[in-house]
């Protein structure tokens, strides 16, 4: 189990942080943030929304689990500290749950462009910078995971 628990979190940190390119991992997560602040005025209020929409449905059912995996990622790290008994992991387990509340506070915002209760471009600029946040609060995570010490 223990080698199990290092060799999964290894696998993670290479997904997130040292993939090539900006379409994945934390980079991608960004880029993304970046590209919703143009996506009114290059898409228009209504086909802007639609988009946000299907991003937060793909976060949530087939992507990044958004929110709901930090949670569980977050625990998974708490309940690792059993088998592998390092302190950080249960520190970093806290910086997962707050990058699942800014997930959770990001879908809420996008629900909101859609439903059309908000829309202007500070809105989309907002959002945006939620996903540029939560990738630097990941990014954050997941090098302190790179940096422990395995007790193998």
């Amino acid at each position: 189990m223990k080698k199990a628990i290092e060799k999964g979190i290894k696998r993670n940190v290479n997904h997130m942080i040292r993939i090539p390119g900006n379409i994945a991992g934390v980079k991608g997560i960004a880029n993304t943030g970046r590209k919703i602040k143009k996506w009114r005025d290059n898409l228009g209020q209504q086909t802007a929304g639609l988009y946000l929409a299907q991003l937060v449905r793909m976060q949530e059912e087939i992507g990044t689990g958004g929110g709901g995996f930090r949670y569980i990622y977050a625990a998974f790290l708490q309940e690792s500290h059993a088998w592998q008994p390092i302190d950080e992991l249960l520190d970093i387990s806290k910086i997962f749950t707050e990058a699942g509340d800014k997930w959770r506070n990001a879908a809420v915002h996008a629900a909101g462009i859609y439903k059309g209760r908000i829309g202007s471009q500070a809105d989309f600029d907002v959002m945006g910078d939620y996903l540029i946040e939560i990738s630097e609060v990941e990014k954050k995570a997941f090098q302190a995971l790179s940096k422990i010490k395995w007790n193998s």
